[in-house]
């Protein structure tokens, strides 16, 4: 393969990883918009049971861990995304930059 099939083929390889990452970083964001809306909801419609203050610490509270959890499983669910990413492109950049070998003509 001569150096311009390689560099072709090197920018079809990057732009497919960068779009597959793309594509799961916004459905992911699309899930987590979907769980947010959904807890708030869920919160909202608890409120109105609320007859006193310590209730109402209770489901504030309720609602933090829950809130705090979901960003917790958002971040490691991004970091595995942009895991995989990074791996595939390492691969797919070593394997341009890595020398091949070479036929010497005379």
């Amino acid at each position: 393969m001569n150096m311009i099939e390689k560099q072709v083929e090197f920018g079809k390889k990057m732009f497919e990883i960068n779009q597959n990452t793309f594509k799961a970083m916004l459905s992911h964001q699309k899930e987590n918009l979907e769980k947010y809306v959904e807890l708030n909801q869920q919160f909202g419609q608890k409120l109105p049971e609320v007859k006193d203050v310590t209730s109402f610490m209770e489901l504030q509270k309720d609602y933090g861990q829950s809130l705090w959890g979901g960003v917790k499983e958002s971040t490691k669910t991004q970091v595995e995304i942009l895991k995989s990413s990074f791996e595939e492109s390492s691969s797919v950049v070593s394997s341009v930059f890595t020398p091949s070998e070479t036929v010497v003509t005379k």
